[in-house]
């Protein structure tokens, strides 16, 4: 586990539940990932993003009563951060 000192316990475990997401969906970068995860804290930012994005988006497709608008809308925006999760792996911020 990443420890980040000041950070909220509830953000830290959406940054470590999205940066677990992003391992699973990003495989071939799992070790990169975690290390600048570890060292950069926009990249950790992004995880916690991520993170609270796919709890969401898992809620609203087990509801349905949900807004198939917005379900598309998390979507994008998970899409979206695993881009530029990428971007920064990449050196492309």
């Amino acid at each position: 586990m990443i420890r980040k000192e000041g950070i909220a316990p509830i953000a830290r475990h959406a940054a470590e539940q999205g940066l677990a997401r992003l391992m699973m969906k990003l495989p071939a970068t799992r070790a990169t990932i975690r290390a600048a995860a570890a060292s950069q804290s926009l990249l950790y930012e992004l995880c916690g993003a991520y993170g609270e994005a796919c709890s969401v988006l898992d809620r609203m497709r087990k509801d349905r009563s949900a807004d198939p608008a917005i379900i598309a809308e998390y979507e994008i925006i998970c899409a979206e951060i695993e881009a530029d999760v990428q971007r920064i792996l990449l050196g492309d911020r």
